[in-house]
């Protein structure tokens, strides 16, 4: 990796002795370490041994680039991609109405898992505990930040369980069988586990920098921390946890992404500086393609980053464009198309002039439905007639890829691929043999911080002059036209849209449809049928029927939270009677 987290040479030692340092694995929290492994005294004793530490909860970190955690994208549990894939719990669990107690996920990597994010908050009260009984032996800007990062990230951890599973225990102490302290902890409310999140945000936002050097590229931030307690709050504040939409709420998350945005050294700006132009085929004459170019490695720790996961190479690529690319491509199998973006996703972007396709002074041609439609559709999708590596996707009937309605292949069974976050001069072989990307991966840029307060400070006081001023920035980095003169709920409709297609493909959908309670309710986004677009004809005498459902999903609204695995309750008394309503 890039990051001191980071430091390569320092982590591939460090792998080989993680069970000596207790990494945060799957293995229990409560266990004794076998004779023979390091002591927390040893682990503590140096600066450089606490270093270490420290790197391996970073290193813990969610990673949804490693290995077959890539295809398993968040998306997939939405109405944004559909993969039907027997082993992709998105469609066979999450969209078939199909979760239970005894039937869960944790999805890629386990990364939501109750027990995972136990065990690396575990990490995060160990080193707060043994390092500040040490700190006498480390330099003291050093302990002060170190502690700023691992309050950070002990909020991430809990950020994780908040947002999936709702009022958590909250632990600040390393628990222990051996000396007599209760191990066994209750649920806390979601307003004490949001206070308590918010406190270790604002403990880490008041010690870290605003801005890292290059040698310490994707640590912490004052910027990351103060994200990280908007992002809570915004999904406080949300219909899903705020019944009565108290208003104070959406304040509060409001208040804290404004402090972002006008601090005198936000170091933070969106992303504007364009690669290799795309081979347009919407005839909107795409101008920037900056869009899709903040994802590449290229452009790894730009100005909009505001807090990302890094590779590098020989040992940390990853292989994106192998696992989710288009998949036949001049002829021949390249990737794995493990993104299949929805019609229901496609009709959402709008045309160049700002208009939805449903406004019938938009534009917009059935029959040519991409003509036209705004750059983040180019920079974002792969469709029928589009080139991606210098070949014509074809995904109508008799074409290259063509619409694979039964999912008995590869093939996307929408017609659709994705670009946004790939790297087109990535050949999916080459990706899936040596996983030769760096690209970050993104868990907070600076897109979404203006967006969050945009919605955050409507729903607080309707649509004054700067939420009008956060989501026209966003708008226009892609050619499109200011939004004005709506009112609360005409704004509240196009803020969600600007999330959708905005944030297409980096993991936000899920918790954006949660948090607004639409999943059932409303537009009951997951329990509406998944749409394809099915192109018959051949030449210039296409016929386009976006009509095609591919998998009709069903949901309850009780799945808006995950189950706590049933082992868990039955290992701790305090929790027994306790489980998620519906469970």
């Amino acid at each position: 990796m890039k990051i001191k987290y980071i430091d390569k040479i320092k982590l591939i030692l460090f792998t080989f002795s993680i069970i000596a340092l207790g990494s945060c694995k799957k293995d229990g929290f409560l266990n004794v370490p076998p004779k023979g492994t390091l002591t927390n005294a040893v682990t503590f004793s140096t600066q450089s041994n606490a270093e270490l530490f420290v790197n391996d909860i970073y290193n813990a970190l969610p990673d949804y680039n490693a290995g077959n955690q890539v295809d398993r994208v968040l998306d997939a549990w939405t109405d944004n991609s559909n993969v039907g894939a027997t082993d992709h719990e998105g469609q066979t669990r999450i969209r078939s109405n199909a979760l239970s107690a005894g039937n869960s996920t944790n999805g890629a990597g386990d990364f939501l898992g109750w027990k995972r994010n136990y065990d690396c908050i575990r990490k995060c009260n160990v080193f707060l505990k043994e390092a500040e009984a040490n700190k006498s032996v480390y330099d003291p800007a050093w302990y002060a930040q170190r502690v700023g990062e691992v309050r950070f990230l002990r909020a991430f951890f809990y950020r994780m369980l908040f947002e999936n599973y709702g009022g958590v225990p909250l632990i600040t102490i390393p628990l222990s069988n051996l000396d007599g302290s209760d191990i066994f902890t209750e649920r806390a409310t979601t307003d004490a586990t949001v206070a308590f999140i918010e406190a270790d945000c604002d403990a880490a936002s008041a010690i870290l920098p605003q801005k890292q050097n290059t040698a310490n590229l994707g640590r912490a931030t004052k910027g990351a921390a103060l994200t990280l307690k908007g992002d809570v709050q915004l999904f406080a504040a949300s219909a899903l946890v705020n019944t009565n939409n108290d208003v104070t709420k959406w304040a509060k998350a409001a208040t804290t992404f404004r402090s972002i945005i006008d601090a005198p050294d936000n170091p933070y700006k969106l992303f504007t500086t364009s690669g290799a132009p795309i081979t347009t085929t919407t005839g909107s004459g795409t101008a920037s393609t900056a869009f899709r170019d903040q994802f590449l490695a290229v452009n790894n720790w730009n100005p909009e980053t505001v807090f990302a996961r890094g590779y590098a190479l020989p040992s940390k690529g990853h292989k994106r464009e192998g696992y989710l690319g288009p998949v036949i491509v001049k002829g021949g199998q390249q990737a794995w198309g493990g993104i299949s973006p929805t019609q229901n996703l496609i009709d959402d972007y709008q045309m160049d002039n700002g208009k939805s396709i449903t406004d019938p002074t938009s534009g917009y041609d059935p029959q040519h439905p991409y003509l036209h439609r705004e750059s983040r559709f180019e920079q974002s999708i792969v469709y029928d007639g589009s080139y991606w590596q210098g070949d014509v996707f074809l995904s109508r009937i008799g074409g290259n890829n063509q619409i694979d309605l039964g999912s008995t292949s590869d093939i996307s069974n929408t017609g659709y691929n994705a670009r946004k976050t790939l790297d087109e001069s990535i050949s999916g072989q080459t990706s899936l043999g040596s996983a030769p990307n760096t690209s970050n991966y993104q868990f907070y840029r600076y897109a979404e911080v203006l967006l969050s307060y945009a919605e955050a400070q409507n729903e607080a006081v309707g649509p004054d002059a700067s939420v009008y001023k956060a989501v026209n920035a966003v708008r226009s980095r892609v050619l499109l036209p200011d939004l004005a003169g709506l009112n609360q709920a005409e704004l509240r409709t196009a803020i969600r849209r600007e999330r959708r297609v905005e944030f297409a493909f980096e993991d936000k959908r899920w918790y954006d449809i949660r948090r607004w309670d639409i999943t059932v309710k409303g537009p009951a986004v997951l329990n509406t049928p998944t749409y394809g677009m099915r192109i018959t004809g051949s030449g210039t005498n296409l016929v386009y029927d976006p009509t095609v459902i591919v998998f009709q999903n069903r949901y309850s609204q009780f799945m808006n939270w995950l189950p706590i695995p049933q082992d868990v309750i039955n290992a701790n008394p305090k929790l027994q009677g306790h489980q998620n309503p519906g469970y």
